[in-house]
């Protein structure tokens, strides 16, 4: 699960300083690295990725009290296959861990909720809860860190249940998708899949990439919106997804640490035009929770700000002070300026705008 600059994280242009910013934010190894430095020893790397023991012990000590606070800065996109675009996303709002000395493992529960989009079923809104035991481990290289969690056993659940559904005429167990059956898919295939597949935080000067499954060191995300190696901005997400005529999906949350920071979307709509909305996290999550009820309507306060999106390729900045914030992709007629064209019913065919994106934190 993604992702994000913690408070202390400052955005600079020298890559010299965005280097030691790095290795603070890899599971604050610099207690380690400054041990074995101060012995003379040139490799640091190598000591650490040999011993399992050190590397055990440092994950423990400077690393396990930080999942729960990513995990909960985090969305999950669900998809219906690897590369394809997001229908849905999954948010966790609870979060506790404990470690297992003796198994070297932890032991994490996570609770939330989430919408998704199929055919004929349309938005549905559920909730999951889940407590899996995670091995974890990571190696050091000199391009940045490979942090891994893979799955050792399921402990309780995953209790999945739909709380809502566009089309209550359509029983979700009964609908059946190009990938299996809708209810595995959403309760086991997305969300249990990316629990179950483990995954993978890449930490480099480009900044922190997510992805489904263990990637080995030198390995990258896929990405379908290519970025600038000489890009300096750090990357929040990199990806595509389908927002249906009437559906609207929350991007994010995304972190702004200083005052001299801004939020950057950019990459290409394809379909029609949408309305863009910047809002803080708090109001965004009511909003959202409103969405996952079944509830289609404005933000429930004031929005930072809200434009149009047209087809094409675009680039939007935001502005606003340090905080957590969401960016809404609305493709609804009870929001914004930018109504969704109206298009008859077809089983084998539903509109829907496709965003290709990347978005990223940036100086002014």
């Amino acid at each position: 699960m993604y992702r994000r600059p913690v408070a202390s994280l400052r955005m600079n242009t020298k890559k010299r300083r965005k280097s030691k910013g790095l290795r603070r934010a890899v599971l604050a190894l610099w207690a380690i690295v400054a041990a074995i430095a101060l012995s003379g020893c040139p490799c640091i790397n190598s000591i650490v990725n040999n011993d399992p023991n050190l590397r055990w012990w440092a994950f423990k000590t400077y690393g396990a009290d930080r999942l729960c606070p990513e995990m909960l800065k985090a969305s999950v996109p669900l998809k219906l296959q690897e590369q394809s675009p997001t229908i849905g996303r999954y948010f966790p709002t609870t979060c506790s861990y404990q470690i297992n000395e003796a198994n070297r493992t932890v032991l994490v529960s996570v609770g939330g909720g989430g919408y998704a989009y199929f055919p004929t079923v349309k938005r549905i809104g559920f909730t999951l809860n889940v407590t899996v035991e995670y091995a974890f481990d990571f190696r050091l290289t000199d391009e940045g860190a490979w942090v891994w969690g893979q799955l050792s056993r399921t402990v309780n659940g995953p209790d999945f249940r739909m709380t809502s559904s566009e089309n209550p005429l359509v029983d979700l167990a009964t609908v059946v998708t190009p990938a299996g059956p809708a209810a595995n898919l959403v309760g086991s295939q997305v969300v249990t899949g990316f629990i179950a597949r483990g995954f993978t935080v890449v930490e480099t000067d480009a900044g922190k990439e997510f992805s489904l499954g263990i990637l080995p060191p030198g390995k990258h995300p896929f990405k379908p919106v290519q970025v600038d190696e000489d890009d300096e901005a750090y990357t929040f997400a990199n990806e595509t997804a389908d927002i249906y005529s009437g559906e609207r999906d929350w991007l994010g949350p995304y972190e702004i640490a200083d005052d001299d920071q801004l939020i950057r979307l950019r990459g290409n709509l394809v379909g029609n035009a949408v309305d863009v909305f910047l809002v803080q996290k708090t109001l965004g999550d009511l909003w959202r929770t409103n969405y996952q009820g079944g509830a289609v309507g404005p933000p429930p306060g004031n929005p930072i700000s809200v434009s149009a999106l047209q087809p094409g390729a675009f680039t939007r900045t935001f502005k606003a002070p340090p905080g957590l914030y969401y960016v809404v992709i609305d493709n609804t007629s009870t929001a914004g300026a930018t109504n969704p064209p109206f298009v008859l019913p077809n089983p084998l065919f539903e509109s829907a705008a496709r965003l290709s994106y990347v978005s990223q934190l940036i100086e002014e």
